[in-house]
């Protein structure tokens, strides 16, 4: 029988300017300014200008959601985006936990969305997947999402959309302090400290996190230490320097299915990343050229090892040619693969090159108007050459009302898992997987109060890769085909300068794939701020959710409550308490896999400078 701890923390060192600057904004005025991207166009425009579907997830809702995961912080608030769990906190690296899918397109293994930090691609270059539990909130300034392909711009594992993560660096002019500590329940303990200095030229931010929790299942522990470093240094009014890493090393353990409860079954993982670039702004022109290197290496109960790597560049610069015309071009090459062994197998090193080049021209007209077209060229030493298509245009009606349409081509190319180590189904014939899609939406603004998007979408896809034939005479095969459909919509409410409702919904007819998939997906949060205090109330309801690959068993739908409370106990100190599933329902996202009952955590976060 497991027992649940809950824990108050006895001594808490800490300090985290998040929290203390949410519940400082100016609650005088109400501003509804749209965000400047990155993500769905090289060049920094206003969300309603990008025809393609861009949410953005500030520094303070990341802060204020009380998630130390990045993707369970981003995932409630961006519809048809759904990331499977099994555990209070870590995902894992087997399949299918930490699975991200967006509008359907996920994977097994996950490799149809594509994570970037700060524009850099972020995937195990043996099997291909991201890394959810190396993603930390803490380390996040914000979060821009692309719903839908986005392989023009950024390659292969795009097909789905992408997540990029743009890194903090430091605020404050001076040195200043910063930490956090938190209890909670299963010994859930959650600390992290950093520090950061800024003057007019250079700026340096150094953190790191410890997280541990004994899981709410025998044999589900999870133990996980990050270091982060971020500095930048302005070269001359024209050029920055900019210098990111960090190291992950972390140790889950995977409980099993409840039905078949596994022993002693581990996976120790390190991570690392690091990127240099340059990047440029004169009056005509803008860019950046970025070198990166990411490396892993992957222990695994049973006596599997591997090694693997990703190195490469990107290099893109935007020329304005006239007022209404912005004309970009842009390369990137990566070489990604590794080394694996286990007891009895050496699947050998293997390696594979992409390049690509694309070009896109955006132009205004009418004042009203932006429309954008662009194509790339992939050139892959393993599957060919393709091109990669993608236009859009968007409509500004009026100031409240903006209207958008795109059309855009995906692709993933196998991973090297697939094509050579996923014995006995590897296929070194491989082909990538495409798909088209097309979509429309609205994003409308009522009086300075509520604003909303509005989206509908259809998405056809060829090649894709599925497992076939009876064991032990199966393979994967370039068999497969879909076609989704889906409705999205977000929505932010303030009636009162203090109240903030945020609400979202999802429909997705994902066909046959299904997996991690759910047809219906809502959200409502509030946000209310009285003096020093803030409360927010989350639910989440998930419905006709399939939790396997291929699985017919549908799972229960259910409805999960989430609260928390942070109060200002000075101008440097915050306390919070957070509850999730409160309650206290069964629930899962993989099949035969429990989630945690009712959870409680208090904590305090402070900043000194």
């Amino acid at each position: 029988m497991i027992r649940r701890r809950y824990y108050l923390p006895l001594f808490l060192i800490c300090l985290s300017p998040a929290f203390s600057q949410a519940l400082k904004t100016d609650s005088t005025k109400v501003y509804y300014e749209e965000p400047v991207v990155v993500t769905g166009t090289r060049e920094g425009l206003s969300r309603k200008y990008v025809p393609a579907s861009v949410t953005v997830v500030s520094s303070s809702e990341l802060q204020g959601s009380g998630q130390l995961s990045l993707l369970d912080a981003v995932s409630e608030q961006v519809p048809d985006l759904f990331v499977s769990q099994r555990g209070v906190i870590g995902y894992g690296i087997d399949n299918p936990a930490g699975t991200i899918s967006i509008r359907g397109l996920g994977g097994s293994p996950d490799t149809k969305v594509l994570v970037m930090i700060d524009g850099v691609p972020q995937f195990m270059g043996l099997y291909g997947h991201p890394l959810p539990d190396t993603y930390l909130s803490q380390d996040a300034e914000r979060v821009e999402i692309i719903r839908g392909p986005a392989s023009m711009l950024y390659g292969t594992n795009a097909m789905g959309g992408v997540i990029n993560v743009i890194t903090k660096k430091a605020e404050k002019e001076g040195l200043d302090f910063s930490g956090g500590a938190a209890n909670g329940s299963y010994n859930t303990q959650e600390y992290d400290l950093g520090t950061g200095y800024k003057d007019d030229k250079f700026n340096i931010l150094v953190s790191g996190d410890h997280d541990q929790t004994d899981g709410h299942r025998p044999y589900s522990s999870f133990n996980t230490n990050d270091g982060y470093l971020n500095t930048e240094y302005d070269l001359n009014e024209n050029l920055d320097l900019h210098l990111t890493s960090s190291i992950n090393k972390y140790k889950t353990y995977d409980p099993g299915p409840a039905s078949a409860p596994l022993v002693d079954t581990w996976y120790d993982v390190l991570r690392s990343t690091s990127s240099i670039s340059i990047d440029d702004k004169f009056a005509d022109v803008d860019g950046s050229l970025k070198m990166f290197y990411n490396y892993g290496h992957h222990s695994i109960a049973g006596g599997f090892h591997s090694d693997d790597r990703n190195l490469g560049g990107v290099i893109y610069q935007n020329f304005r040619t006239s007022e209404n015309d912005v004309f970009t071009v842009g390369a990137d090459l990566q070489h990604y693969g590794g080394s694996a062994v286990d007891t009895t197998t050496d699947y050998g090193r293997h390696y594979i090159d992409e390049t690509g080049v694309y070009a896109m021209v955006e132009h205004f007209f009418f004042d009203q108007f932006m429309a954008d077209a662009g194509a790339r060229l992939v050139l892959n030493s393993a599957f060919g050459n393709q091109v990669v298509p993608s236009a859009g245009i968007s409509w500004a009606a009026s100031s409240q009302t903006t209207l958008k349409a795109s059309v855009a081509k995906g692709y993933r190319n196998p991973s090297i898992g697939e094509l050579y180590m996923f014995l006995p189904v590897e296929n070194a014939d491989l082909k990538p997987e495409s798909m088209w899609n097309y979509e429309i939406g609205l994003i409308q603004n009522v009086a300075n109060q509520f604003t909303f998007d509005l989206t509908g979408f259809i998405a056809k896809g060829t090649n894709l890769i599925l497992v076939e034939g009876v064991y032990p005479s199966i393979q994967f095969m370039n068999s497969g085909s879909f076609s989704h459909k889906g409705v999205e919509f977000a929505g932010h409410y303030r009636p009162l300068n203090s109240l903030r409702i945020d609400a979202s919904y999802s429909y997705i007819d994902p066909g046959e794939q299904t997996y991690t998939t759910p047809k219906h997906k809502a959200f409502v949060g509030i946000n209310y701020i009285y003096n020093r205090a803030t409360l927010k109330l989350s639910m989440q309801r998930v419905a006709v959710l399939y939790g396997a690959d291929g699985s017919q068993e549908r799972l229960p739908d259910y409805s999960r409550l989430d609260a928390r409370v942070a109060y200002q106990a000075a101008d440097f100190v915050s306390l919070y308490i957070s509850g999730e599933n409160l309650f206290n329902i069964s629930y899962q996202t993989i099949y035969d896999y429990p989630m945690p009952g009712r959870t409680l955590f208090a904590g305090i976060n402070c900043s000194l400078k």
